[in-house]
């Protein structure tokens, strides 16, 4: 599992490749509507939710559920 600071400059790095400067931000400032702690914090916690679930093991028993049709519609016209 990556470090906190490997996260940040992962996700530093990809809004620089989108043109996004965060450093325009405040570091940490409770009254202002986004800080640069809350962004990072953010993305980690989404980057890191993203890694569990793609660690999610799939039952090779479990079937999802099909819709059929009803039995009764090759009797009707429908």
């Amino acid at each position: 599992m990556p470090t906190d600071e490997e996260l940040n400059t992962y996700i530093r790095t990809r809004y620089a490749l989108v043109g996004v400067d965060i450093s325009v931000l405040p570091v940490s400032d409770e009254s202002a509507p986004m800080d640069q702690e809350r962004l990072l914090a953010n993305g980690r916690s989404i980057l890191r939710q993203d890694a569990a679930a793609a660690d999610f093991e799939i039952d090779p028993q479990f079937h999802l559920p099909v819709a059929h049709p009803a039995p009764f519609t090759a009797w009707t016209e429908e």
